[in-house]
């Protein structure tokens, strides 16, 4: 799980380098676009447009991943990432043991705290995510200057990420978090 979430990320930002903007800030910055992923329930809007990557298999386990990049790349991008990992169970199904069971997964394998790991994750807290209904964690990481807080969390039979990443020459930290407060607060769900 650990080397397709790294994968996702790292296909994401090499992506968000080929991204040239389009447009003058000020349109860019005034546009939102909702994107709805039936297949998934939910629906989520973002400053930019954001695009579907080809999905991943491993095992019993598909990841699709949907990137977007707002401003131009490097100085004042903003990169937001939607990360699904569709399971074989639905998290409501599990026994409570089960259920911790991989709810301890996400956070050792998703949320790394490993002192000197490289993309090891601050600030990691247990949530209930979009009206106290689906469990998960949220952290912020920080790793060769750029930033980024994700939020990721069980519903139904998927596993849901959502990530705003910038560099840290051109955004703080607070900025960051409202961005990804904005983005996250944006989730609908359309079951």
């Amino acid at each position: 799980m650990k080397k397709t979430i790294f994968l996702c990320l790292l296909l994401a930002c090499v992506s968000c380098m080929n991204n040239t903007g389009k447009g003058s800030d000020k349109e860019r910055e005034s546009e939102e676009i909702t994107k709805t992923f039936e297949e998934f329930g939910f629906s989520i809007t973002a400053p930019c447009v954001l695009k579907d990557l080809p999905p991943v298999e491993d095992g019993d386990t598909t990841t699709y991943v949907i990137e977007g990049t707002e401003g131009d790349y490097p100085q004042n991008a903003t990169n937001y990432l939607v990360i699904v990992k569709k399971t074989s169970k639905v998290f409501e199904d599990l026994s409570e043991a089960e259920q911790n069971e991989r709810m301890d997964q996400m956070k050792e394998s998703d949320f790394p705290q490993v002192q000197g790991y490289p993309a090891s994750y601050t600030n990691v807290e247990k949530v209930l995510f979009s009206d106290n209904k689906y469990p998960g964690f949220v952290g912020d990481n920080s790793y060769q200057g750029i930033l980024s807080r994700t939020v990721e969390f069980n519903k139904g039979n998927h596993i849901i990420s959502l990530t705003v990443m910038a560099d840290s020459k051109s955004m703080n930290q607070n900025e960051l978090e409202q961005k990804f407060k904005k983005f996250t607060d944006s989730f609908k769900v359309i079951d």
